[in-house]
């Protein structure tokens, strides 16, 4: 390394380590265009666009990296996080096993894979890797809050919070502990962690953004539940400014016209013949907080069913078949050339997964709540599959969205303007698939189940193609591990509180009721907040043919 570049590399350095990522990003670039092998400078970019939410171009340059530094357990270490956060789980784990064993004795790398095992829904492998962790460092903070995380996926909240509690106290990971805490608990009086977080936000030019954005996850969600709607939003826009970037809502509506037009009528009619005969795939779809957790409970708990919750196969199959790219005349083509080869070699890909998840199960659930978009592909890959699209009050819908912490990606949600906009869209999109997709949508409202839970259960059972089972009744005693929001939620027995919960911050809500238009409650003249003409419009019309990545740790350290 010349010393010209020496200097630049430590030059940038200095900025990223001052948060100054734009900056550093820059330098970086310049740097490569000098020196394009530099281990150092695509480790440091790696970093960079890492922190910066750049999850592509973060897997891009630690590749690189890896190439050059592969005995650096730091480069394995964030190329696994990086992969992890893009939901690449069995490239994650290869990284991260890389880093454990080049450095047995760093409690943080055992930590980040009880994290990845935690996703993975293997409670028991996620366990004895926070007590490696802890066995190493017995006050290390990642695994201290891990273990309270894993505990909430598989129902042992009082257990949770004992982890939690231990963090705070510890002063460990504190933003992360604090946040999970809350979601834990229901606030009537003011509590004392709400000093500790406020007096933390004091010092919000030491603390990185996600951190940040954890606690005003935190302090909204403790004063929402003292009846503060004001002062609770606040902390929750706050809270999405620094979690999500702009969203460009234009690009998105025109991806999802260009979706429309290809997958017209006669796409389909082409390629009735391409199907998987199937019955495996329960395809549980929706707007996330629309209800998918709770069906997929209550269907898993079926003696032959088995939850696979939310499966990644077809979301990054959209990312290599070019879906989230801008429409062109070579993607139409490229879509349209798609054969009996391709279509069988997806299908066994898929079913690998399921097998991979449980081989003796007659169905296994996936909840990929964003699968709407690629219901195209999955009715022709899977006709006899079951199809259930989750519903609830759109308005509801949406103000659980903007308060609830989900992964970067969900950038829609920044605002009012662009999640109501993004929610008519995606209303579009379902509207089109009734019409024109070869097979049967199940439709399932929120509020329907909750005000008539056993015959709209025996429905979803039936769907399904499975007899009824007394247990899908008590949803709530399930041991598989749930590892979204609704974690909490779906450990206990059906609840009201949440139809109508945007009544509570109606006077709020402007620029929201504007996006959605006609499905807006005060359109539908919904004053009730029941929420039901919106489940039951699709029910009608669908009767012939919805991680948190924020446990993800920031890592900082350069390759020496």
């Amino acid at each position: 390394m010349s010393p010209n570049i020496t200097l630049l590399v430590k030059e940038a350095l200095f900025h990223q380590h001052a948060g100054r990522i734009g900056i550093a990003l820059g330098m970086f670039e310049e740097i490569l265009k000098l020196d394009p092998k530099n281990p150092q400078a695509n480790f440091s970019l790696g970093i960079a666009a890492y922190q910066n939410g750049d999850v592509g171009l973060a897997i891009e340059m630690l590749r690189k990296a890896e190439r050059k530094a592969g005995k650096h357990p730091q480069v394995h270490q964030l190329l696994g996080l990086a992969l992890m956060n893009a939901g690449d789980l069995a490239g994650a784990m290869k990284s991260l096993k890389k880093a454990v064993a080049l450095a047995p004795n760093v409690a943080d790398f055992h930590a980040h894979l009880g994290d990845l095992y935690t996703l993975k829904r293997q409670p028991q492998l996620a366990r004895q890797s926070f007590q490696r962790a802890l066995a190493v460092d017995p006050e290390n903070g990642y695994a201290i809050v891990g273990m309270g995380k894993l505990d909430v996926t598989v129902g042992r909240v009082d257990d949770a919070i004992g982890w939690f509690e231990k963090a705070i106290a510890l002063g460990k990971e504190l933003p992360s502990a604090l946040h999970s805490l809350t979601m834990t608990r229901t606030y009537r009086q003011v509590p004392a962690e709400l000093e500790k977080i406020e007096n933390l936000l004091k010092e919000a030019s030491t603390l990185p953004e996600p951190e940040l954005a954890h606690l005003h996850w935190a302090a909204g969600k403790i004063h929402y539940d003292l009846g503060d709607t004001p002062s609770a939003a606040q902390h929750y826009r706050s809270a999405r400014r620094l979690r999500y970037k702009s969203f460009d809502q234009k690009a998105h509506e025109e991806r999802i016209s260009f979706m429309k037009e290809v997958f017209d009528e006669a796409f389909f009619a082409e390629r009735t013949e391409l199907g998987d005969s199937s019955q495996r795939p329960v395809f549980i779809f929706g707007m996330p907080r629309s209800g998918t957790t709770l069906a997929e409970q209550i269907v898993s708990r079926h003696s032959r069913i088995s939850s696979g919750s939310e499966i990644p196969y077809f979301r990054l199959l959209q990312q290599d078949i070019g879906l989230h790219g801008q429409p062109s005349a070579a993607l139409e083509n490229r879509l349209k050339s798609l054969g009996p080869r391709e279509f069988k070699q997806f299908a066994r890909h898929y079913l690998a997964e399921l097998s991979a998840i449980d081989r003796r199960a007659d169905r296994v659930t996936d909840k990929m709540p964003h699968n709407f978009e690629m219901l195209w592909l999955m009715s022709l890959l899977f006709p006899e599959a079951a199809f259930i699209h989750c519903v609830r009050c759109p308005a509801d819908t949406c103000v659980s969205l903007l308060s609830h912490s989900l992964s970067p990606a969900h950038n829609y949600a920044l605002n009012q303007k662009s999640l109501g906009s993004y929610f008519v869209t995606y209303d579009g999109l379902m509207k089109h698939w009734e019409k024109v997709l070869p097979v049967r949508i199940h439709t399932l409202s929120y509020e329907d189940l909750v005000y008539n839970q056993e015959e709209e259960s025996k429905a979803l059972l039936a769907c399904t193609g499975m007899d009824w089972e007394e247990e899908c009744l008590e949803f709530y005693n399930g041991d598989s591990p749930v590892t979204t929001f609704s974690n909490l939620q779906v450990r206990k027995p059906m609840f009201r509180s949440s139809i109508g919960r945007w009544k509570r911050h109606k006077n709020l809500l402007g620029d929201l009721f504007g996006a959605l238009g006609p499905l807006s409650p005060l359109e539908e003249g919904q004053e009730d907040g029941n929420g039901t003409a919106y489940g039951q419009q699709q029910s009608l019309s669908a009767g012939v043919p919805d991680n948190d990545t924020s446990q993800f740790r920031n890592v900082s350290s350069p390759v020496s």
